[in-house]
């Protein structure tokens, strides 16, 4: 156990100094913003109408499968 946890402390030590190390290479870079242009009322309500249904389609895959996974796990509640 002890092995495992010294192990596991060690792993976490390493990816942190690892994540920092990289960090600074995309701040040098800096970042690109897209060209805005303008957007009628129209486009704007159509992407939101997209996302928004989108965002119910995941929903509703989401609601099916934890009610077959719950389904599956107890039965006479």
């Amino acid at each position: 156990m002890r092995i495992l946890t010294a192990v596991s402390i060690l792993a976490l030590a390493f990816a942190s100094q690892v994540a920092q190390a990289q960090a600074p290479l995309a701040r040098d870079r800096a970042p690109q913003a897209p060209a805005e242009k303008a957007i009628s009322p129209e486009e704007s309500a159509a992407k939101i109408d997209a996302i928004r249904q989108k965002a119910e389609a995941l929903e509703r895959s989401r609601d099916e499968k934890l009610k077959r996974t719950t389904k599956s796990i107890c039965i006479g509640c």
